[in-house]
């Protein structure tokens, strides 16, 4: 171990000296804001006997008006207002909802840096805040009743600063690289724009879209609509709503972006994406193309200007590399390898009077793929160790179109009707060609294999979702209806010409077959939620869930005839069908007790699940399932327990009663007999945010034990070919512990650093089944983390991880051996907006594996760097040069430890190259230019 961590920290060790120069700088940044002064006192009400809590303390300059810094003040109404200059005269003012201002002018000197106002005495305001605040003193912020309201104009930002970077600004406001926002822990549901929900229901379609120069306040409010549907939700799991209040002259525009790019070894780039918005009505239109592995444009981008939150999703993936797919819809950078990505869509959304909404939307998407995999397994068992190399190479081309539309009927101000239908058709191509060698200890050569499959699956799905809300006029009183339709049909074939050569026992055999694989999924489901208050304290809910379910399966093998020169021969082995109906049905009944920052809610679900199962060959299988599931939810304050118990239904895959041998040397059985798993789960945890010292830490614990669990049972023969099998076990539990801490330090305006520290632990107990010899098997997985980042004025961002992972395997049965794995995870991101209109941006990240097998990389060096050129009117135009892997030792190399074997892979991927891009931002509604995840994106 102490080995490992010295090779590491030499491999790291420009990342340290960097850590070193900034510790270094922010010790002295410390020492100098200790040189600073300090405003403190106490805030009641005019008797003196009621504290007033979160009260607004505003230091300006005295000479300018002009913000100092603020702080709010705490529970007891106390408050510091620290790193105030010294011998200028600055004034504070005092806001609170209901009160009179409170102003003071004053100047603090070397010998007297520190000011106690002693307790300061409100006088109750008969007028409305606004009307008695100059203009220029209006306080960054306000607390109106339930709402939080920002003065925009009272934070600085860079004339390209977005929606979110005015957020981050906030105390208590938190925005992590990928958008999300959370407000005192909790998170942002929705964004409306002058209290319409003009860009749907993502909260990242305003923030990340719309600049921070056109905004004049924002305010923050509980989201009634959810407490309406959730009634016995606790306050602090409650998400809440912004709402941004545009400037008078901002009613409608223009916004989006083009670009184009090219760089070396015939890499390039091109596309756009604008929205038009006129008062309701609102056009979106985007194209792209690109073969550099990622998408063309960043999941906001498409999100938001795009559309598709509008829309809603329906199935989402995102890869490790930032590609991604809505809705069966590839945008490029999904599945491993080179590829190549272009699409085209358009998107209509409208309000109506009334608050109604409409959206109509169009997309076509195609990626395709070339990929390039080495594969090396080593299987232990006893003295024998079981080898099996792989080499695989092929190509992919995937193409969807999308079609979809939205309707929201505000009915009246207490009930609304939503409908959403949505039609895709998808193909898919692909043409893959894989070499395998295995052996052993014992004999060097058990068997080689060569093998060609090529596929093509055509398909087609509908989805609708019909969903009633109905507020009512007695508080907590809500219902709520959904009805969801999905109907899919895929046709695939599969052709599968293989050699197979066994040393042992020598013999060669020949595959050369045609797989048809039709699939049809239909199920209709109707969901109904109702809550009726007893009393203060208690709360009736009841939940009814129907679903109707007709799947079928028909699997047709068909062996190539020589004399006809087709796959005309029926192959009866390999051949057969599932038809799979039936119905569940769901019913829960629970009560809430509620008395101040306690809450228990004790539930009991009755659960039936009939399955009518029909197969071509088999006798039918009908299951029938009847469970009483208990559910508990206990919270106190920040604390929250939960217990409950699961049913999870076997996949169609498993049930199939048919040989899969497209891969001659790992045969997939299906079995029929397979009964769903029940799972019993339990977790506690705490999650705090003190918004005083800018302190958030969450600590979770979650267990579950299961019954009739699936796992895979193997046989493996003396060729070292491979069978599989999915059983029912017991004995399988997994525990999980999970904990992080985050300290924000805002010294003023401009300086900001944050520390975060974080582990996730999970030990879990499973069975391995292998040549009909069952044992347990304990598994660890340890990764903690640290990270810290560094802010002066969105001018120099620092950002460091490092995070190590250790996985370890250990056996019940003796004839196993224990294995474990590390690996090293470090990365570096530095960002500087300094000179004016320039940009400069680089990322390190480092990959150390030291376990991996010989022949094979054990540490890898990512630098990717750029240089932004912003010009033009408001910074519209920026010219970039990047270069992505600028050292050329980029390697996708990972392992893994599974059941009884580790796994080494290596994947072919994009290496050195470099790229000239242009992007013109219409009206400067573009991202903003660096920054986490953001060096190659446009």
């Amino acid at each position: 171990m102490f080995r490992i961590l010295v090779e590491i920290i030499a491999k790291v060790a420009a990342m340290r000296k960097l850590t070193v120069l900034s510790f270094l700088f922010f010790s002295s940044l410390m020492t100098a804001i200790a040189q600073k002064g300090q405003v403190s006192g106490s805030l009641t009400d005019s008797t003196g006997k009621k504290s007033i809590a979160y009260a607004t303390i505003t230091v300006f300059q005295a000479t300018d008006t002009s913000i100092v810094t603020y702080r709010l003040s705490d529970d007891q109404g106390r408050f510091k207002v620290p790193g105030l200059p010294m011998d200028r005269v600055l004034r504070v003012v005092i806001t609170a909802t209901g009160y009179e201002v409170w102003r003071k002018e004053f100047t603090l000197h070397t010998d007297s840096a520190q000011l106690d106002l002693g307790k300061v005495r409100m006088n109750i305001q008969l007028k409305e805040l606004d009307e008695v605040l100059v203009i220029a003193e209006r306080p960054p912020v306000v607390f109106r009743k339930d709402t939080i309201e920002f003065n925009a104009n009272a934070f600085k930002t860079l004339p390209s600063a977005l929606v979110e970077d005015l957020l981050r600004k906030f105390p208590g406001v938190e925005v992590d690289a990928d958008g999300n926002i959370t407000v005192n822990g909790r998170k942002a549901n929705r964004m409306l724009v002058d209290s319409k929900e003009f860009f749907g229901t993502d909260p990242k379609v305003a923030s990340r879209n719309l600049p921070a120069n056109i905004i004049d306040k924002v305010q923050i409010t509980d989201d009634k609509e959810q407490m309406d549907r959730n009634p016995d939700l606790p306050l602090s799991e409650t998400g809440v709503v912004i709402n941004l209040k545009l400037k008078k002259s901002i009613k409608k525009g223009l916004f989006g972006k083009l670009y184009g790019g090219t760089g070396t070894d015939s890499r390039y780039e091109t596309g756009g994406i604008l929205n038009m918005f006129r008062d309701t009505l609102q056009v979106s239109l985007l194209g792209f193309t690109n073969n550099i592995n990622r998408t063309a444009f960043s999941i906001d981008d498409v999100m938001r200007i795009g559309g598709f939150s509008r829309m809603g999703i329906n199935s989402m993936s995102i890869s490790t590399d930032g590609g991604f797919s809505f809705n069966d819809i590839n945008f490029g950078g999904m599945g491993q390898g080179i590829s190549k990505a272009l699409g085209a869509g358009v998107n209509a959304n409208t309000v109506f009077k009334g608050g109604s909404t409409m959206s109509l939307q169009y997309f076509f998407g195609q990626n395709n793929n070339r990929v390039g995999q080495k594969t090396n397994i080593d299987q232990f068992f006893g003295d024998t160790t079981l080898n099996i190399f792989t080499n695989a190479t092929g190509t992919t081309r995937d193409n969807s179109h999308r079609i979809a539309g939205s309707l929201k009927w505000i009915i009246d101000s207490l009930s609304d009707l939503t409908f959403r239908p949505s039609l895709v058709l998808t193909d898919s191509r692909s043409d893959r060609t894989q070499t395998s060698v295995s052996g052993s200890n014992f004999e060097p050569q058990l068997n080689e294999s060569g093998n060609r499959q090529r596929a093509k699956t055509d398909g087609i799905s509908y989805s609708q979702e019909l969903g009633y809300s109905r507020r009512f006029k007695k508080k907590g009183r809500t219902l709520f209806a959904n009805f969801n339709l999905n109907l899919a049909s895929n046709d695939g074939n599969q052709y599968n010409d293989a050699e197979n050569i066994f040393y042992k026992i020598p013999s060669t055999t020949l595959l050369n077959q045609l797989r048809n694989q039709d699939q049809v999924t239909n199920s209709g489901r109707l969901f109904i939620s109702y809550a009726e208050p007893l009393s203060k304290v208690l709360t009736l809910n009841i939940y009814e869930s129907v679903e109707m379910f007709k799947n079928k399966e028909a699997i047709t093998t068909y062996d190539f005839d020589t004399q006809t020169g087709d796959y005309t021969t029926v192959n009866q082995d390999f051949t057969n069908s599932i038809d799979r109906s039936g119905i569940r049905t769901y019913t829960t009944v629970g009560l809430n007790a509620r008395i101040k920052q306690f809450s228990i809610t004790p539930q009991l679900s009755f659960r039936v699940l009939n399955i009518r199962n029909r197969f071509m060959k088999n006798n039918p299988i009908d299951q029938n399932f009847v469970n009483i599931f208990p559910l508990l939810v206990i919270r106190f304050r920040s604390l929250n327990l939960n217990y409950g118990m699961q049913l999870s239904e076997p996949n169609a895959t498993d049930l199939q009663p048919v040989t899969n041998n497209t891969n001659p040397l790992y045969i997939t059985l299906g079995n029929p007999a397979l009964k769903p798993a029940i799972s019993h789960n339990f977790s506690i945890g705490s999650f705090k945010y003190i918004v005083k010292s800018g302190l958030n830490y969450n600590i979770n614990f979650n267990g579950m034990v299961q019954r009739n669990s699936i796992v895979r049972g193997r046989l493996i023969d003396e060729n070292g070919v491979q069978t599989s099998l999915p059983v029912n076990v017991n004995g399988v539990w997994r525990a999980t512990f999970s904990t992080s801490v985050r300290k924000q330090y805002k010294f003023s305006q401009l300086w900001k650093f944050s520390l975060g520290v974080n582990t996730y632990t999970t030990l879990s107990n499973t069975q391995l089944i292998l040549n009909n010899r069952q044992t347990a098997v304990r598994n660890w997985n340890v990764n903690p983390g640290i990270n810290w980042s560094f802010n002066w004025a969105d001018k120099v961002e620092l950002n460091q991880r490092y995070s190590p992972s250790w996985t370890k395997n250990t056996y019940e049965d003796k004839l196993y051996t224990g294995v474990s794995v590390w690996r090293h995870t470090a990365s570096t991101e530095f960002v500087v907006r300094l000179p004016k209109h320039w940009v400069w941006e680089s990322t390190i990240n480092y990959v150390y594996n030291p376990q991996v097998a010989p022949g094979l990389q054990k540490s890898v060096w990512l630098w990717n760097a750029g240089v932004n050129y912003l010009f033009l009117k408001d910074d519209r135009g920026q010219v970039k040069l990047s270069v992505y892997d600028l050292l050329d030792q980029n390697t996708s190399i990972f392992r893994t430890v599974r059941e009884n074997y580790v796994q080494d892979q290596e994947t072919v991927i994009l290496q050195r190259y470099f790229l000239l891009t242009f992007t013109y931002n219409i009206r400067n509604f573009g991202a903003k230019v660096g920054g986490s995840n953001r060096l190659l994106m446009f």
